[in-house]
């Protein structure tokens, strides 16, 4: 079965040496790449029903394109009028706002790397014991509307989400359905139907994990949601091709792994805000007045973020696994993503650990890509870290990885 999931040809010790190294590099790219202002999330591959997008980030610019143009003509206007009215102060004042600001950005890093290690993974990232109770009974004949309706009850949030769905027009029109106003749960859960609720129920219990509203974060929030959305439904689609029962288990598996990132998006303005406090009321202690004033002119800077996502993002997926309860029937999930924050060999990987390790390197590669931000001389050694091939990576392109295909017959 796990044979079924690699390409046709093998690599010797010394090509799996040298796909290793390009992929450290390819995940430091990709680091930047995420919190970089620069690039933005593709959207002719997002699933804007289980997006909240449209909701919070209203002035996004949905292409790069659409960003070169308007933002530079803007920004040199910008500069223009700061030339004409203080060209003699610019130096001295850009050159202390730089110092300041690498100070801030030094010492940010620190609050993150200090809170992330101090502060329960509960209260960092609001996740909540529903992953480990849905797991428990969601992959197995017994599954039912029953069981499903009372985890959405107990769950607040999910049962928001749900009914939040089953009311959008757009998911009605994709089931094939009339619109109709549904205010209970368990209705909403009938109108989905069990299979779909399966398969949807990890991305909506993670949904509102993620803090979009943060104006710092809504162009870093999209790239972060549709990673863990497409290394979700990627999962799920190479247990399908390896023809296992329950290819739905790749959905919890994929979020469950992209999750940690949210973590450092939602954390990134308290502790911006909290370290340029801790700043300045240093230079106030030591009487910088001049330094002190300037820090009124600070913004919000991500670039302490890259480094705080390659060291982290590990760390708190580590922490996310042993909060939740997998119990027995569920160890294969739990090593399988164990495997992939270990970098197990792709070879030494069980069925469900190949499929998660070949759905984060499509989902960096295809993201990556549509900026044209990947080196394309190293795609062949990123994907033969896992086994890929590009038949492999055809068939998952052609079946629409960063959106959800819903089951429209009735159960």
């Amino acid at each position: 079965m796990i044979e079924s999931l690699f390409s046709d040809k093998r690599y010797t010790k010394e090509a799996q040496a040298a796909a290793s190294e390009i992929s450290h590099q390819v995940q430091r790219r990709h680091a930047k790449w995420m919190v970089s202002l620069q690039y933005l999330v593709n959207q002719d591959d997002v699933d804007h029903i289980l997006s909240r997008e449209t909701e919070f980030c209203d002035t996004i610019i949905l292409y790069e394109k659409e960003r070169i143009t308007d933002n530079q003509r803007l920004l040199l206007n910008c500069e223009t009028d700061k030339v004409l009215e203080r060209r003699a102060e610019d130096i001295v004042r850009q050159k202390r706002q730089k110092k300041i600001l690498e100070l801030v950005q030094k010492t940010a890093h620190n609050v993150m790397e200090s809170r992330f290690e101090k502060i329960d993974i509960t209260r960092l990232l609001n996740i909540h014991s529903g992953f480990g109770d849905f797991a428990s009974f969601a992959y197995s004949p017994t599954l039912n509307f029953q069981k499903l309706g009372s985890l959405a009850i107990i769950n607040n949030s999910l049962g928001a989400n749900i009914l939040e769905l089953v009311n959008n027009p757009q998911f009605c029109k994709q089931m094939g359905k009339t619109p109709r106003k549904i205010s209970d749960p368990k209705t909403a859960i009938g109108f989905i139907g069990i299979n779909n609720c399966r398969m949807l129920y990890p991305v909506l219990m993670a949904k509102p994990i993620l803090k979009w509203a943060d104006d710092n974060t809504k162009l870093i929030a999209p790239k972060m949601w549709q990673h863990a959305i497409t290394m979700a439904n990627v999962t799920r689609m190479r247990l399908e091709d390896a023809n296992y029962k329950e290819p739905d288990e790749g959905v919890l598996l994929g979020m469950v792994r992209g999750m940690s990132q949210f973590a450092i998006c939602n954390h990134f303005t308290n502790c911006f805000d909290d370290a340029l406090e801790l700043v300045m009321t240093r230079f106030r202690e030591n009487e910088q007045r001049e330094d002190y004033f300037a820090c009124a002119d600070i913004t919000y800077s991500m670039a302490f973020l890259p480094a705080i996502l390659e060291k982290w993002e590990k760390r708190l997926t580590q922490r996310i696994v042993d909060y939740i309860d997998w119990g027995p029937r569920l160890l294969h999930l739990k090593n399988a993503i164990q495997e992939d924050l270990n970098d197990v060999p792709v070879y030494e990987r069980s069925l469900h650990g190949v499929a998660l390790g070949q759905a984060k390197v499509f989902t960096i590669y295809d993201m990556m890509k549509k900026s044209n931000a990947f080196l394309i001389d190293q795609a062949p050694y990123w994907f033969a870290y896992m086994q890929m091939d590009g038949k492999i990576l055809k068939s998952i392109s052609n079946r629409s990885p960063g959106k959800f295909i819903l089951s429209v017959k009735d159960e």
